[in-house]
């Protein structure tokens, strides 16, 4: 059995091992954005638009990205981050063996500066 002390050390480790996913290191920066957006326009754009409002299209559901009211999988930085990460649904394909973690959290940096203006990254 652990001691009191070993045990909130462990609880200690486990917390401070935080995923890449867990934590979006750029979620407030314009910078990051602006790198983001030139990935979407070259990866993204075919599905949800060149404004993110999403293209009409009867093979597949693209979600509307400026409306967080549309997201299936979750609203948060780190789950828009899953969802380009890992895919979601049965249309999003997953994007880790063509963009680094760092690359994603910017795409996540311009989706959030796409959307609501109290989303939207405000540090350079």
């Amino acid at each position: 059995m652990l001691s009191s002390r070993a045990l909130l050390l462990l609880v200690t480790v486990v917390a401070f091992e935080a995923r890449a996913e867990d934590v979006n290191p750029i979620a407030n920066s314009k910078t990051a954005a602006r790198a983001g957006k030139a990935t979407y326009l070259r990866l993204c754009q075919y599905c949800h638009g060149a404004d993110g409002k999403a293209l009409e299209n009867i093979d597949f559901e693209a979600t509307n990205l400026t409306d967080p009211t549309r997201y299936h999988y979750g609203t948060e930085p780190a789950a828009i981050f899953n969802s380009i990460k890992n895919g979601a649904g049965n249309d999003m394909l997953p994007f880790k063996d063509k963009l680094n973690d760092e690359q994603i959290w910017q795409l996540v940096s311009f989706i959030l500066s796409i959307g609501p203006e109290e989303r939207r990254p405000k540090a350079e």
